[in-house]
């Protein structure tokens, strides 16, 4: 039996969305081969979702505090306990004001944690599995939209970007996420129908616009992604898009032991 002090251990960044931390790890168990329980990588999560604010609200300068103060912090309680390959469950929190002051810090403090980029695996995936897709469209939330992350990969890439108006962005896609009734972070136990209708016009919009892949740049949307839903467009999840990275480092880190 392998030593506790010799495992590669995954460190998952959570709380930032309800079930964030959490659609990552179940994806994470799905992309690792196992047979028996002892097959399964060792992972740990921390969910503190009352001390990191809103990083959509940060960028947009809503919150004064940047949220990479304490993501800082709990990349740190995971290292302590073990973490070697870390992702942050949130696409926003990769945006260049947040995710620069995270990587500056842990380098100036010589942290030995593996980062891992959830928008470059996303579209690194792409790449990899859908060579002949030309047109990718992004369903994100407003942060990410307006930091520009994905765009500035997928076009580095040679992808066209689709991406929504102004008010299909801030009125339907927004609201699926924030919207203080019926959006996913206030209903953690259902979809409800209004995000449902609301997710059938943005998907309208996307196929009218001839897109190829439709990446779920929001984690918040990895509880969406069901057959139902998304029957008539090809989507990539960026949520398990980080997961196969993460076991892909672990198990590569694991095999030079």
């Amino acid at each position: 039996m392998k030593s506790l002090d010799n495992d590669i251990i995954i460190g998952i960044v959570g709380g930032m969305g309800p079930q964030a931390g959490l659609s990552l790890f179940n994806y994470i168990l799905e992309k690792t081969s196992a047979e028996v329980d002892q097959d399964h990588l060792s992972t740990i999560l921390i969910s503190f979702p009352k001390h990191i604010v809103d990083r959509t609200a940060f960028l947009r300068g809503i919150e004064e505090i940047n949220p990479a103060l304490n993501i800082i912090e709990i990349i740190r309680k995971l290292e302590i306990a073990g973490a070697v390959v870390i992702g942050m469950a949130c696409n926003t929190s990769y945006a260049p004001e947040i995710y620069n002051v995270i990587l500056g810090e842990l380098n100036k403090n010589k942290s030995q944690v593996c980062m891992v980029h959830m928008p470059f695996e996303t579209c690194k995936l792409i790449a990899k599995n859908y060579p002949s897709a030309r047109k990718i469209g992004l369903l994100t939330s407003n942060g990410t939209h307006y930091s520009g992350t994905y765009v500035k990969l997928l076009k580095t890439l040679g992808y066209e970007v689709v991406l929504p108006s102004h008010d299909l962005q801030n009125n339907v896609i927004h609201r699926m996420i924030y919207d203080e009734k019926y959006g996913l972070k206030t209903n953690t136990r259902e979809v409800t129908k209004e995000v449902r209708k609301l997710m059938e016009t943005a998907i309208s919009f996307f196929n009218e616009n001839q897109t190829d892949v439709l990446i779920l740049g929001c984690t918040e949307f990895s509880v969406m992604n069901t057959p139902d839903i998304f029957n008539n467009i090809l989507v990539i999840d960026s949520s398990e898009a980080l997961a196969e990275a993460l076991v892909r480092e672990a198990t590569n880190r694991s095999k030079k032991i």
